[in-house]
C-alpha cells in the first residue's frame, strides 16, 4: 500500500501545482492585458498628427491569442491586435501568449521584408518595449521602441519617387 499511498500524494501534489499554475498565469494575463492596451494607446498617441485617410489608418479589433503551446481552441487570453495601414500596406502587432515569467511578445507582421528577418516587441519589466529584429543565427538587433522609432521603421514602407 506504500505505493498507492505514495501515488496518491504524487497526484495530490501534481494537482495543487496545476491549480497554482492557472492562478498564476489568470492573474498575470490581467496584467498582459492592460500593458498591450497601454502599448496601442500610446502607438495611437503617436501616430495622431499624422492620420489621413488612405494613407495612415489604426485598426484595433478582439483578437484570441494563442501559441504552439496553447491551441487557439484552449485559449482564453482575450486581447485585441493593432493593425496600421501606411500608404496600402498594413503592419500587425498581434499579442502571442504570455511567455516565461509573464514575457509579452507581439509579433510584427508587414515589415519582415528579407533585410529584416522577423520582428518582435518584448514587454520588459520596467513597463518599457523593446524592438527585436531577427535574422538568421546571429543575435537579435534590439532597440527601444518609441514613437520617433516607430515612425522611422514606417518611413521604409512609403514608396520613393524615382528621379
Amino acid at each position: 500500500m506504500d505505493d498507492v499511498r505514495q501515488l496518491g500524494e504524487m497526484l495530490r501534489r501534481y494537482a495543487e501545482s496545476e491549480a497554482h499554475k492557472k492562478q498564476l498565469f489568470e492573474s498575470q494575463k490581467v496584467l498582459w492585458a492592460s500593458r498591450i492596451t497601454e502599448l496601442f494607446e500610446h502607438i495611437q498617441q503617436w501616430l495622431a498628427p499624422v492620420l489621413m485617410p488612405d494613407l495612415l489608418t489604426l485598426n484595433r479589433e478582439p483578437y484570441l491569442a494563442f501559441s504552439p503551446s496553447v491551441p487557439v481552441k484552449t485559449s482564453t487570453f482575450k486581447t485585441e491586435k493593432l493593425t496600421i495601414v501606411i500608404a496600402g500596406k498594413p503592419v500587425e502587432f498581434v499579442p502571442d501568449v504570455m511567455g516565461a515569467a509573464g514575457q509579452i511578445s507581439l509579433a510584427v507582421m508587414g515589415l519582415t521584408a528579407a533585410r529584416y528577418g522577423s520582428v518582435s516587441l518584448m514587454g520588459l519589466a520596467d513597463g518599457s518595449w523593446q524592438w527585436r529584429q531577427a535574422n538568421g543565427l546571429k543575435e537579435s538587433d534590439v532597440f527601444t521602441f518609441d514613437g520617433n522609432f516607430l515612425a522611422s521603421q514606417l518611413q521604409a514602407l512609403i514608396p520613393r519617387e524615382r528621379g
